[in-house]
């Protein structure tokens, strides 16, 4: 006990004297400045909220700026890629008609392009002698030239072979009208374009073409350039790929169409940029506060474009010219706050002059206490400090005065006090570890002498007890028999089956009886113990019930050498253990059980199966087919009694005999594990061997195969039953209806002869008198 004190004493210097107003404010300016403190940070926060809300307007109403701004200039780009769809489509429509010919295809082209001023050009390409039959390639094209006339150019050429360009390939493969990626036009306008292309079909279906319309993306890139955001600010668009395809002057220096935002947003003065790039690639819309490549903090409205273009169009806003709008009215309520400061900060030095006297006495009482409880001299304490106000700070005087008196009748024991309650929390802290470590042994295991074994033995291991051992209750109910145990004498105990009756011998008995634990603190006073002769040295036991659904299942009985080993901390969490360990056997049985059930529906379905398809072969005059790849003829059942055998496992057998020339695949039917029948797979070349591919696909094809079998049995099966339920209904229907007994007969007679024909039918009454065998 002295030891704690002395090691305590260098580190807090009880000893030495306190100078306490040399270090710190005195009393009756540190309550006014704490009051005073409290208030500016009071009208601080004020402030800071009051500028906060207001920019919190401000931004509120600019996001819907910006998100209505984008949203609009969205609409603006997509009409016009909705008018080139638009041609496109018509011009589609126009090429399916059957009076088409050269001249007027080529007058809708000019017609379209010359009407249409968002579209630059036009073309109807036909597959391969579809136009004309001697006409390989057909592909007129009509573009708008820079004097706003329509030029015209044939694209059906060798050299340009628009077969495999992008703009015909692609619909053609999809066959659905789709737009490419913008580019640059070598030759023709000179300039960045994207092109509508809507494929056409001939009356039956088949593919005949393909009807485009170009659009001037320079435009679309006039309309990114020239969108005002702010003073300072500037949109940019990009595809799905982070390719810049358009930016306002103020966005920075890019170089439009090969640039990538994705590779500027990595840069050390970003932040969040990424995530905005990231939204925008995906065709998400929003709102962010990002700092952009060039450092400068933006808020970001953005919105996709839409109709499968991967584009996305983004405002950025310079954080600091919202910041400027509010900064006339944060000097204001800055200026206001710093007067209503002062003038509160005079009153509350005032008032508070009052209560400072008797505080610093309570200051200085509670000094002394501390001084001669941390030095150890619990003999040595202050007289009573003494306060007349009249309200609670003679209250607190009066508490202190009673804490004093406390604390010097509870010094002598606290040390005491301290070590025996960090030995109960140790305890109960290994105790806690030993239940979580049992715990996890239980989920994993589910074999239930392995679990009762390894349980008992980590509890005796860990908690370091004499034995522990675990009961289960027989069947019928009439002993407790030891099925895990740990200690010397656990193997023999285990050995000679070692039971105790329920209700009548110890406390395993008590307990497996009552469903209640049951502590036995000295063994040798104790009446309810049983002296086991092969635990000779046991001084104190506690047995805890194993519990199901409100059934005592067991008892976990442990034992200790010394007496006194057990207390109501070890009961709590003993049981706790108890539980999950009868859980955990709960389940194991469980598990036992489902295992055992299952398995015997498994061989019970199987044999069911077996046998319903043995009868319908039975039925069926012809075993197998056979499909030489012209037609389907029957076939002998062939099918040696051994490979009938080695089919049973379900798995494909390869056939290669000596001098045959077919190579065979055999591929067992199965349903619900039972082999049904079998494929036959040949192959013509002998020394071509059937690689995994082809024998995942036939087994693919016999599993269905076998379960359209089984269920075309089962829809013959449903139709003979409702078949043989329809006659049923129908004669009683027509028997319930006679009125006679002749009727009656006649009915029923006839009926019988329609079911069983070519039978001959008796209806004869008995008088009951004869002998009944």
């Amino acid at each position: 006990m002295r030891k704690l004190r002395d090691t305590t004493k260098p580190v807090i210097r009880t000893n030495e004297p306190r100078n306490v107003d040399s270090r710190r404010f005195s009393l009756s300016l540190k309550l006014p400045s704490a009051v005073i403190g409290v208030l500016i940070i009071a009208f601080t926060i004020y402030t800071f909220l009051s500028i906060r809300l207001s920019q919190q307007a401000l931004l509120d109403t600019l996001r819907e700026e910006l998100q209505d701004q984008a949203a609009a200039k969205v609409e603006v780009i997509r009409s016009d890629l909705f008018i080139a769809q638009a041609v496109a489509k018509q011009l589609a429509v126009f090429a399916e008609t059957d009076s088409i010919n050269d001249a007027n295809l080529k007058q809708i082209l000019e017609t379209s392009v010359s009407r249409n001023e968002r579209v630059f050009g036009s073309t109807i390409s036909y597959e391969p002698n579809r136009f004309q039959p001697d006409l390989t390639y057909y592909a007129p094209y009509y573009y708008r030239l820079p004097d706003n006339t329509v030029g015209y150019a044939d694209l059906g050429t060798p050299d340009y072979d628009y077969f495999n360009r992008d703009w015909y390939s692609l619909p053609k493969a999809s066959l659905t009208p789709m737009i490419s990626k913008p580019y640059f036009d070598y030759g023709g306008g000179e300039i960045w374009m994207v092109t509508w292309s809507a494929p056409f079909f001939e009356n039956n279906g088949d593919f005949q073409g393909i009807a485009t319309a170009d659009i001037a993306f320079s435009h679309t890139q006039e309309i990114i350039s020239t969108i005002d955001v702010g003073q300072n600010g500037y949109a940019f668009m990009i595809d799905s790929a982070g390719i810049i395809l358009g930016i306002g002057e103020n966005g920075g220096e890019y170089k439009i169409m090969s640039d990538s935002m994705v590779l500027a947003a990595y840069t050390e003065k970003t932040n969040r940029w990424i995530k905005l790039i990231a939204d925008m690639r995906a065709g998400k819309s929003g709102f962010i506060e990002a700092t952009d490549p060039r450092g400068e903090p933006m808020l970001v409205a953005y919105a996709p474009v839409g109709l499968d273009t991967g584009w996305s169009i983004a405002l950025a806003y310079p954080r600091t010219e919202l910041s400027t709008n509010t900064a006339q009215l944060r000097q204001t309520l800055i200026g206001y706050t710093v007067v209503v400061v002062l003038i509160f900060s005079i009153l509350l030095f005032l008032f508070t002059r009052s209560i400072t006297e008797p505080l610093r006495k309570l200051k200085d009482f509670a000094n002394r206490v501390s001084d001669r409880t941390l030095a150890g001299n619990e003999q040595d304490f202050p007289e009573k400090v003494h306060i007349q106000t009249q309200d609670e700070l003679e209250d607190l005087g009066n508490a202190f005065n009673q804490m004093s008196e406390d604390i010097k009748r509870s010094f002598g024991t606290l040390e005491d006090n301290v070590a025996t309650r960090t030995k109960d929390l140790a305890r109960l802290a290994l105790q806690l570890r030993t239940v979580a470590e049992v715990n996890s042994e239980l989920a994993v295991i589910r074999d239930q002498s392995t679990l009762l074994n390894v349980s008992a033995s980590l509890i005796r291991e860990r908690l370091g007890y004499y034995h522990v051992g675990i009961f289960l209750v027989d069947e019928k109910g009439e002993f407790a028999i030891l099925r895990g145990a740990s200690s010397t004498a656990a193997d023999e105990m285990l050995a000679r089956n070692y039971k105790l009756r329920v209700g009548e011998t110890g406390m395993v008995g008590n307990v497996t009886s009552s469903g209640r634990a049951y502590i036995a603190q000295d063994v040798d006073i104790d009446s309810v113990h049983f002296n086991n002769p092969y635990l000779p040295e046991t001084r104190s036991e506690i047995t805890l019930p194993l519990r199901s659904y409100n059934v005592t299942i067991g008892a976990l009985d442990i034992q200790a050498k010394t007496p006194q080993a057990f207390g109501d901390r070890d009961l709590q969490t003993l049981q706790v253990l108890a539980d999950q360990l009868a859980a955990a056997i709960e389940n194991s049985q469980l598990v036992e059980r489902l295992e055992t059930t299952l398995s015997e529906l498994s061989k019970t379905n199987q044999e069911q199966t077996r046998q319903t398809w043995q009868s319908a072969i039975n039925k069926r005059s012809i075993p197998a087919y056979e499909y030489d790849g012209l037609q389907i003829r029957p076939m002998p059942d062939n099918l040696s009694p051994e490979l009938a055998a080695e089919l049973e496992s379900g798995k494909p057998i390869i056939l290669n005999p000596a001098g045959s020339a077919k190579n065979t695949l055999l591929v067992p039917l199965t349903i619900f594990g039972q082999v049904i029948g079998v494929i036959g797979l040949e192959q013509d070349i002998r020394n071509r061997t059937w690689s995994k591919d082809q024998i995942a696909i036939a087994q693919a094809a016999a599993n269905r195969a076998a379960l359209t079998l089984e269920n075309a049995r089962l829809f013959e099966e449903s139709n003979r039953r409702a078949i043989k339920e329809s006659t049923i209904f129908e004669a009683t229907n027509r028997i319930g209806s006679a009125v006679s007994m002749e009727n009656i007969l006649q009915i029923t007679a006839e009926e019988l002869e329609k079911v069983l024909s070519s039978t001959e039918i008796t209806i004869q009454f008995t008088d009951g008198s004869s002998d009944k065998k």
